[in-house]
C-alpha cells in the first residue's frame, strides 16, 4: 500500500482534480460529437433512402409508361393496375421497415453513455462532499484536510472507480460511432435488396402486361 506523504498526497490531489476537469471537458465534448454524428447519420440516411428511392421510381416509370400513348397498353395497366400499386406499397413498406432499424442503431449505447454520465456526475458529487467534509474538520490544516481527503478516497478505491467509469465511456463513445457506421452499411445493404425485390416484381408484372398486350392486339386482327 502507498506510503502517503505530504508531497505525494499534494500529487494526488492534483491528479483528483485532473479527472474532475478532464470528466466535466468529456461531458461537454461528448454531447458535441454525438449531436454531430447524429446529424450526419441522418443526412447521409436521407441520401441512400433517396437514391434506392428514385432508382425505384425510374425503373417504375420506365416501365410502365414505355407505351403511354397506346390505348391498348393503358388498357393492360388499367387491368393490372392493382398489381402496379401492390409492388410500389411493397417498397416503401420495405423502406420504411429498413429505416425504422436504421434509427434504432446506437440507442443502447446512448443509455450506456448516459447511465455513465449519471455515475461520473454522482463520483463528482461524493469527491466534492469528502472534499468539504475534510476541510470542515481540518478548518485550520490545509495538510491534514488534504490527507483526510486521500486517505478516504483510497480507502473506497473511489479513483480506480472513476478511472474506469471514464474509460468505459470512451468505449460506449466510440461504439456509438461504430454502430452508426454499421446501420448506414446495413441501410444500404436492406434498401438495396428492396430495389432488387422491386424490380423481380416490376419485371413479372411486365410479362403480364405485354402478354396482355399481345393478347389485345391478337384478337383486334382476328376481327
Amino acid at each position: 500500500m502507498l506510503q502517503l506523504t505530504t508531497n505525494n498526497v499534494g500529487e494526488l490531489l492534483v491528479t483528483y482534480e485532473s479527472y474532475i476537469n478532464a470528466s466535466l471537458t468529456m461531458d461537454k465534448t461528448d454531447r458535441e460529437l454525438m449531436s454531430t454524428w447524429t446529424a450526419e447519420f441522418q443526412v447521409k440516411q436521407v441520401n441512400v433512402t433517396s437514391h434506392y428511392r428514385l432508382d425505384m421510381t425510374r425503373h417504375r416509370e420506365h416501365s410502365y409508361k414505355g407505351k403511354k400513348t397506346n390505348p391498348k397498353w393503358k388498357d393492360c395497366l388499367s387491368l393490372h393496375h392493382t398489381e402496379i400499386k401492390r409492388s410500389k406499397a411493397s417498397y416503401f413498406a420495405k423502406e420504411s421497415e429498413c429505416l425504422t432499424t436504421a434509427n434504432s442503431a446506437g440507442k443502447d449505447k446512448v443509455q450506456t453513455i448516459h447511465q455513465m454520465e449519471k455515475e461520473i456526475r454522482k463520483w463528482r458529487k461524493s469527491y466534492r462532499y469528502l472534499s468539504n467534509m475534510c476541510n470542515s474538520n481540518n478548518p485550520n490544516d490545509q495538510d491534514a484536510a488534504g490527507l483526510c481527503l486521500v486517505q478516504n478516497i483510497k480507502r473506497d478505491n473511489y479513483d480506480i472507480v472513476f478511472q474506469r467509469l471514464l474509460l468505459l465511456k470512451l468505449d460506449a463513445i466510440e461504439n456509438y460511432l461504430l454502430q452508426l457506421n454499421n446501420a448506414l452499411f446495413d441501410l444500404e445493404e436492406c434498401l438495396k435488396i428492396n430495389l432488387s425485390e422491386f424490380l423481380d416484381k416490376t419485371r413479372n408484372i411486365m410479362t403480364t402486361l405485354n402478354e396482355c398486350y399481345d393478347k389485345t392486339n391478337r384478337n383486334k386482327d382476328e376481327k
